[in-house]
């Protein structure tokens, strides 16, 4: 008798475990099938050619308002403001040595002639670089259904004041990474350890984790301020979650091609590299939009289940 009720609880047990896994499956099925078709009816490759556009444009003179930045809030920590600011650049970018090697050159060139800087070209600098946040508004009012619209002038501002922001959050994570390295430092020498492979890889690790705070944090802040009427956390932490691990999953595979393609590259030289740096920027931008598509699509699923449960 015992042994015929643990061999019914145990399939009562697989058939529930059974539901629940077809439950999950068309569940995502369903979810997956209503992003498809919201990022169709969105454009989302449209829009996110709009962007890379914009990005490429925007690119320099947002960091030689950065470099700027670091060198008068940050000066007396940081000796070399210009590396400070390309370093991070670099950390967005896939880890081959070609892409790192031909974007370090390209930047080291245009920063190198730069005028001194002065107001008037703080201005324009910041002027120029509101096309970036003017655009990453316009997509995300088309992504999540919003009537709501800042106008031509308000707009604008509102994009200016976003380039402060964001540069202002570049020097905070600055200055936040250069802490905590010195904190590292100071504490493996009180330790007494030596800096062996183990130390440096650990190093790596937790520079790498910060690096990857600092991208979720952004697109969280990107989300949940730049449309007119502000989206709940919930959408913008969704959509950040998603956009930050595709962001870096995309990262591994696009290197991983790339070191994979290196007889193009070493064939075509620069303009091969080139192209690859633009590829990059048109799908991390795709990436962007299919992030807050997701979180709309989620709060979307949501508000229906709710109802559901009312009705029930």
């Amino acid at each position: 008798m015992g042994e015929q009720t643990r061999i019914l609880t145990a399939k009562r047990l697989i058939a529930a475990v059974r539901a629940a896994l077809q439950r999950l499956t068309r569940g995502f099925l369903d979810f997956a099938t209503r992003v498809y078709h919201k990022a169709g009816q969105d454009d989302i490759f449209f829009l996110a050619g709009g962007i890379a556009f914009n990005v490429m444009l925007a690119a320099i003179p947002f960091l030689l308002l950065i470099i700027a930045a670091i060198g008068f809030i940050l000066q007396a920590k940081v000796s070399d403001p210009q590396q400070a600011a390309v370093d991070y650049v670099l950390r967005i970018l896939p880890a081959s040595e070609r892409v790192i090697e031909f974007t370090r050159t390209a930047i080291d060139e245009v920063v190198g002639g730069r005028a001194r800087f002065t107001v008037l070209g703080g201005l324009l600098l910041i002027w120029v670089s509101t096309r970036l946040f003017g655009s990453l508004r316009s997509v995300l009012r088309d992504v999540f259904d919003l009537q709501e619209d800042r106008g031509i002038i308000q707009g604008k501002i509102f994009d200016a004041k976003m380039v402060v922001v964001a540069g202002l959050l570049f020097v905070g994570n600055t200055a936040i990474t250069i802490s905590l390295e010195a904190a590292q430092t100071y504490g493996v020498q009180l330790i007494g350890l030596s800096e062996d492979a183990t130390i440096k890889s650990f190093q790596g690790y937790f520079a790498q984790l910060l690096a990857f705070g600092f991208i979720f944090l952004m697109f969280a802040l990107i989300y949940r301020y730049l449309p007119a009427r502000r989206v709940s956390w919930r959408i913008a932490l969704v959509a950040a979650t998603f956009t930050s691990l595709a962001f870096e999953a995309m990262k591994s595979l696009f290197a991983f091609w790339i070191s994979h393609s290196g007889n193009m590259t070493t064939t075509y030289g620069i303009a091969a590299t080139a192209v690859l740096l633009v590829f990059w920027i048109y799908y991390a931008a795709v990436v962007f939009i299919l992030g807050g598509v997701v979180g709309q699509v989620y709060e979307l699923h949501r508000i229906r289940r709710r109802q559901r449960e009312l009705l029930d």
